[in-house]
């Protein structure tokens, strides 16, 4: 029984580093010192400055990300039955 509650607890405080940082760019921050793989890491952004999708791991993110946004503008275009489609995702570097 004791265990169980030290577990909850550790997983409670564990939880609450994550919040530490009321930081929106934290994700780009990390991923601009941390490359994932051999290729450069991308975002999927929102209208170009809201980081929606992390985009790593692959063998070429760039060609994954592009892919992840034409089906995601694809669908934000269908939503609105074509009216007013601004393609508002875009691919961005996070590192190099």
């Amino acid at each position: 029984m004791h265990c169980s509650r030290f577990i909850l607890l550790v997983s409670f405080i564990v939880s609450l580093v994550g919040c530490e940082k009321d930081n929106l760019d934290a994700s780009r921050e990390f991923f601009n010192n941390h490359k994932i793989g051999t290729s450069p890491d991308y975002g999927v952004m929102k209208f170009g400055n809201d980081h929606v999708i992390t985009v790593h791991g692959f063998m070429d993110d760039l060609v994954t990300c592009q892919e992840v946004v034409t089906a995601m503008n694809f669908n934000a275009c269908k939503e609105t039955d074509g009216a007013d489609c601004l393609n508002p995702y875009s691919c961005a570097p996070l590192n190099h």
